[in-house]
């Protein structure tokens, strides 16, 4: 990926443009939000990574399975990591924030941020915690992760649960995602997200904030049907500390660069699990690369998640996504999962 575009992904952001984006601060959602009575009981701290990083995780609920988030950005856990409690019933639910961002260490050496980093972290968090399998939800770049780890480890993964994945090789997907999300986000939007990516690390403390959150309303113009949906999230974009958002500003796209010219193909091909890939019925990236996941996976079936674009735990029937979520997780096909044949 160029310098000039950039790999979101709270929303499982894939392939964005520009070197500047991620994420508005919100404020908690109070019709999703978990009563005193059904919540999960909820864990944080940190584990070890590789090298000794030193990353920070939240563990909910309990269970004799686990099922270990990764969002995507690489950015931090505001990408998904605190909306899927609902998931966390009748097993745990681990996410991290992954190295470089959040409250995990930030990490300025460019050779330490390579794809390969990003899997020894999530081997060492699965050592960690003892787990002898485990599920894995990967969102826009998490899902390219979780394919990484699984094709690594496949004896150490139950089931892939695979949200608005990233383009699952450069060629042609990359192209044609950056295609469509620059016109949706139009001339005058890029251009003032490459200025926000400028100016965030050379202003103020106290401007990042409103600078970052600005930037996240023009990139959502590609990845939601309504940007009003990020004032639903229970944790915002960019609601972390000044450090960890001019660090993402600067060193989010080092992983994703790292992976070359990829085609995660012929390694999905191998896999022997069952996958279920996930994607807005109303997206507006180009739905090919999301159902050549489900076609590469032998065992995978793609679900489309009504009234919602590219973040299906944000917008549309969230309690349909939830649902089917589950159902997957807990060893069943959710009704409406369809086999992609080429």
């Amino acid at each position: 990926m160029t310098k000039s575009f950039r790999f979101s992904c709270r929303v499982a952001i894939s392939f964005v443009v520009v070197v500047g984006t991620l994420f508005p601060g919100c404020t908690p959602s109070p019709e999703r939000a978990p009563t005193e009575a059904n919540q999960p009981p909820i864990e944080e701290g940190y584990f070890p990574g590789a090298d000794g990083v030193r990353l920070f995780y939240r563990k909910v609920g309990t269970g004799p399975e686990t099922a270990v988030y990764l969002h995507g950005g690489p950015w931090d856990m505001s990408d998904g990591g605190y909306e899927l409690d609902e998931l966390a019933h009748g097993r745990a639910l681990i996410a991290f924030d992954q190295r470089s961002g959040g409250r995990s260490d930030l990490v300025n050496d460019e050779s330490l941020l390579t794809a390969d980093y990003y899997v020894r972290d999530l081997e060492a968090l699965r050592q960690h915690f003892g787990l002898e399998r485990m599920a894995l939800i990967g969102q826009s770049w998490g899902a390219g992760l979780a394919a990484l780890y699984t094709m690594e480890h496949s004896d150490r993964v139950d089931r892939l649960l695979l949200l608005s994945p990233m383009p699952p090789a450069r060629e042609p997907f990359e192209a044609q995602r950056r295609d469509k999300t620059t016109s949706v986000i139009g001339t005058a939007g890029l251009a003032r997200m490459r200025e926000i990516a400028r100016q965030i690390q050379t202003v103020d403390d106290s401007e990042v904030k409103a600078l970052c959150e600005e930037d996240q309303l023009i990139l959502f113009r590609a990845y939601l049907l309504d940007v009003s949906s990020l004032d639903r999230m229970r944790i915002g974009y960019c609601e972390g500390t000044v450090q960890a958002i001019r660090h993402m500003y600067r060193l989010a796209e080092v992983a994703i660069r790292s992976l070359g010219n990829y085609d995660f193909r012929p390694g999905l091909r191998t896999l022997r699990i069952p996958a279920l890939v996930v994607e807005g019925a109303e997206t507006q990236v180009p739905l090919e690369a999301t159902r050549e996941w489900a076609a590469a996976i032998p065992d995978a079936r793609l679900l489309l998640v009504p009234g919602a674009s590219h973040i299906v735990w944000l917008e549309g029937d969230v309690d349909s996504f939830l649902s089917a979520a589950n159902q997957f997780l807990g060893g069943q096909w959710p009704t409406g999962a369809e086999v992609v044949t080429r």
